[in-house]
């Protein structure tokens, strides 16, 4: 949570990613029938928009980390 009481939009991103990792890893965990995978294309499309989020979250996290040129 930030000093006002109100979470941190960039923890609460953080933290959704994780969940959602998660949630990949178990149904990725769970027994397939052989006829029943994903296409290739989908899990790679999957994996770019993971890519585009983990980036766009460090950005994010670096910025907020970095000190504003402003407050000098």
């Amino acid at each position: 949570m930030s000093e006002g009481g109100t979470p941190d939009p960039l923890m609460t991103a953080a933290a959704r990613l994780e969940q959602a990792v998660a949630r990949l890893a178990d149904a990725l965990s769970r027994p397939r029938a052989p006829d029943d995978s994903v296409p290739r294309a989908e899990v790679a499309a999957l994996s770019a928009r993971l890519d585009a989020t983990l980036a766009k979250l460090k950005t994010a996290l670096r910025d907020q980390a970095a000190p504003d040129d402003e407050e000098e």
